[in-house]
């Protein structure tokens, strides 16, 4: 059983080619909550990007509606969304760029009255408004609930960012008081492409923090000028007078622990762990390679990817890695040297060697995937057909 669907795999697959990401890192993502308050300037790159990664559930919270002058810098916007609700424009953006995950756009400005019903389940919460006194209601709800949030301002042509968790300094450590006289973009201006420098700072320390057990992000205030491109960072620590250093009944302490975000499942855990690697020799197209494995009575299937990529996705067969001794597992599986056999990786290659190692000892019908997984999964149809037949021999 795979672990993503034919889609979903076809989709983040060069997020699982990566060694910090793979297969376990992905499933976070698509176990992960995440609550995006504000889906405006930094709003509009944060569920962008996060919607493309792949994170499964996405709330976006915002009861404004676009205006002309939001275009210049809310790039998920068009001409012909002015009036409509923000936070369901970028709902439908998000799904229309990736249909395997869960959007809801919730037409509210974040308020005291429905943060437990649209904040608590979370994993993580994303603050792109532009104004303190909603920042101290996340700060102190995220605080007692114990789930991580992000901060990002900007403004005229500088931003700052920072990633604050339980166990660390909070935003009040950082503004014990609201500031006053502080203007917004609405009334100073703000170049175009500042919320889209911070928005993508917000949304890759989301996504290292939802992948990583291990998050270098935390602690730490961003600070990044538009005039020179250059970013600065301040190592935060905790304000001893601040209500995240008293063991009070109102602080995260004894009220609620979080494990690391987007946990899995023990046994989709224990899916997910080894090595590998592939080969071939007589490369045939994806049609072609369907056609002869449905019209083969007994053939032989065999994924020569990782395990770790097996369980991930596949379309069945044995799976031997060629980190493994491909010659004597094969061996053990498939005695018989005239048997047809099918081999199949992400790209090719691997299944290449594979059916060269295969031939040289001996195997006389070999037959690998010409493009692997990637191109037998652009042929839609094609995918379908091998599906139901495998299903129906399973």
């Amino acid at each position: 059983m795979s672990l993503f669907t034919a889609g979903e795999w076809q989709q983040y697959q060069r997020h699982v080619q990566l060694n910090e990401v793979g297969v376990t890192g992905q499933l976070r993502l698509k176990h992960a909550k995440v609550v995006i308050v504000g889906a405006g300037g930094l709003g509009c790159p944060v569920a962008m990007y996060l919607g493309a990664a792949g994170v499964g559930h996405i709330t976006i919270v915002d009861g404004d509606c676009i205006s002309q002058t939001n275009l210049h810098r809310q790039v998920l916007f068009s001409f012909a969304d002015i009036g409509k609700s923000k936070a369901r424009v970028v709902a439908k953006r998000l799904n229309d760029n990736n249909p395997f995950i869960t959007v809801l756009g919730v037409k509210e400005p974040l308020v005291a009255a429905n943060m437990h019903r649209l904040v608590n389940k979370a994993d993580i919460v994303l603050d792109c408004t532009d104004n303190f006194a909603a920042r101290m209601l996340i700060n102190d709800h995220c605080l007692v609930q114990a789930i991580p949030w992000i901060y990002a301002s900007v403004l005229g042509t500088n931003g700052q960012m920072a990633l604050f968790t339980p166990d660390g300094p909070c935003f009040r450590c950082v503004f014990p008081e609201i500031p006053v006289d502080v203007p917004d973009c609405n009334a100073a201006g703000v170049l175009s492409t500042l919320p889209g420098t911070l928005g993508l700072l917000q949304a890759n320390s989301c996504l290292q923090y939802l992948i990583s057990e291990q998050c270098e992000i935390a602690g730490k205030l961003f600070l990044f000028s538009g005039s020179t491109n250059q970013l600065r960072t301040i190592n935060l620590s905790k304000n001893t007078q601040c209500v995240c250093a008293q063991p009070t009944a109102k602080s995260p302490v004894g009220v609620r622990v979080r494990a690391t975000p987007a946990k899995l499942k023990e046994s989709e855990q224990a899916n997910i762990d080894s090595t590998a690697a592939c080969h071939q020799n007589i490369k045939l197209t994806p049609q072609t390679f369907v056609n002869l494995l449905l019209g083969h009575k007994t053939p032989f299937l065999l994924d020569v990817r990782s395990e770790q990529e097996h369980r991930g996705f596949n379309i069945g067969g044995v799976c031997i890695s060629l980190s493994e001794d491909l010659l004597q597992q094969v061996t053990a599986e498939c005695t018989d040297r005239t048997a047809a056999i099918f081999v199949y990786c992400q790209s090719g290659k691997r299944s290449d060697q594979a059916v060269g190692l295969l031939s040289e000892a001996g195997y006389s019908e070999l037959y690998s995937l010409e493009g692997g997984l990637s191109a037998l999964l652009e042929e839609r149809q094609l995918t379908k057909i091998l599906s139901e037949f495998l299903a129906s021999r399973a």
